[in-house]
């Protein structure tokens, strides 16, 4: 017989703030176990991330949890919930779980790796770059809501509906802002898109966010801000860049794929779930 209990909040400086703990026994040995964060994956409140783990065998324990805490959630309460194929070796099964317990597909994302191996780089000569200490956080955060018009990002054109584009833009730039964002402008002075490079883990950055301003696309821009955003890599001191995309932004992988990223040497494939109670 699985007994699942509830435990008591926990306030560990989790940056998806408290989570509600939820374990999954059977005789005297847990066999899985789960938390429903306060905030959603993306860390702001547009919903709460469900976590859940489990031993091999023990799926329907897990499904327990799942259930569990979809119980514990607020009416109206909007649920995330992720996998991750370099983290879950379960992925499929994990899936399977989410959307048998009423769980939709909201986003699916290719990671691409790019690694340091001291070869030479492309420069990106069609552009002039200003940091955002140069142009400002006002104005830095203008061209991300006009770049992130008609996004093919799931995720981000749902948070840009629920909070506007202006909002959305503003929130996104001081959420990373420990990244280094690089705006870019032609040879007559004219914003054609910005680069943000950020750090993914230990001696690993990420492209946090790229765009092209819409009259400029088409024109090879995306290339030079990948470029760019090597060099930044570099300048940083990261061996690698971790970066992924939405699968419906094709051009967008197209251009990963162009410029040394790679899909295949790494295993990051990222789904996200979610459901309303």
């Amino acid at each position: 017989m699985t007994t699942i209990t509830r435990l008591d909040d926990v306030l560990d400086g989790n940056p998806l703030g408290p989570r509600t703990p939820f374990a999954a026994v059977e005789g005297a040995v847990e066999v899985a176990s789960g938390d429903l964060m306060a905030k959603s994956w993306m860390g702001d409140e547009t919903g709460r991330l469900v976590n859940v783990r489990w031993q091999p065998g023990h799926v329907d324990a897990a499904r327990m949890i799942v259930e569990a805490a979809i119980a514990s959630a607020e009416p109206g309460a909007v649920l995330n919930a992720a996998t991750n194929a370099e983290i879950h070796p379960d992925a499929a099964e994990r899936i399977a779980l989410f959307e048998s317990c009423g769980f939709e597909l909201w986003q699916e994302k290719q990671g691409f790796w790019w690694s340091d191996e001291g070869q030479e780089l492309p420069e990106p000569d069609r552009i002039t770059v200003r940091t955002l200490a140069e142009v400002g956080n006002e104005r830095f955060a203008a061209l991300l809501e006009i770049c992130s018009a008609a996004t093919l990002d799931r995720i981000d054109a749902d948070a840009m509906a629920s909070m506007g584009p202006s909002i959305w833009a503003a929130a996104f730039l001081v959420a990373c802002d420990d990244s280094t964002w690089l705006l870019a402008e032609d040879g007559q002075g004219e914003v054609v898109g910005f680069v943000s490079v950020g750090e993914f883990d230990e001696g690993v950055g990420t492209i946090t966010y790229i765009g092209v301003a819409p009259d400029h696309r088409g024109h090879g821009y995306v290339d030079q801000l990948l470029q760019l955003a090597s060099h930044t890599a570099r300048e940083l001191g990261f061996a690698g860049m971790l970066s992924d995309t939405d699968v419906l932004n094709v051009p967008m992988m197209e251009a990963f794929r162009r410029n040394g990223h790679s899909s295949e040497t790494r295993g990051w494939h990222k789904w996200m779930h979610r459901r309303k109670v």
